[in-house]
């Protein structure tokens, strides 16, 4: 929504309307109880939980350490995001391992494998 007018949003805890740019945004699981489902509907898959984004005003997200957790759910992501990448780059997904191949790396497809050279002797010298 750019620079104009930002919606407007209730705090979960306290009830104060925040605009949606200075709100505190987290993911929680709410579960409900089955029995209390009135609209059961067999043919239907049932979850128990299902995830609902609360809103928080920047005091109640501070007071419920909200800043906290989203700092941890952020480390974990950037973890998650280093083990997948590379040297910079995404890992590759199959590379040549050595134990497959008997110790050697096979030559890629259309390319010539290099021919094993004998070991040179080292000249002799004359006093020897």
């Amino acid at each position: 929504m750019g620079r104009g007018r930002e919606r407007i949003v209730q705090c979960a805890s306290c009830g104060r309307q925040v605009r949606r740019d200075k709100a505190v945004f987290i993911e929680k699981a709410v579960f409900s109880n089955p029995v209390e489902r009135k609209d059961a509907d067999p043919s239907e898959s049932y979850s128990r939980a299902f995830f609902r984004e609360f809103a928080y005003c920047p005091g109640c997200g501070k007071h419920l350490r909200v800043y906290e957790k989203k700092k941890k759910l952020m480390e974990r992501q950037r973890e998650r995001d280093r083990e997948r990448t590379f040297f910079g780059r995404p890992k590759p997904r199959s590379e040549m391992h050595s134990s497959r191949t008997g110790g050697y790396k096979e030559p890629a497809p259309g390319q010539q494998a290099a021919p094993a050279e004998p070991a040179s002797e080292q000249p002799k010298k004359e006093g020897e």
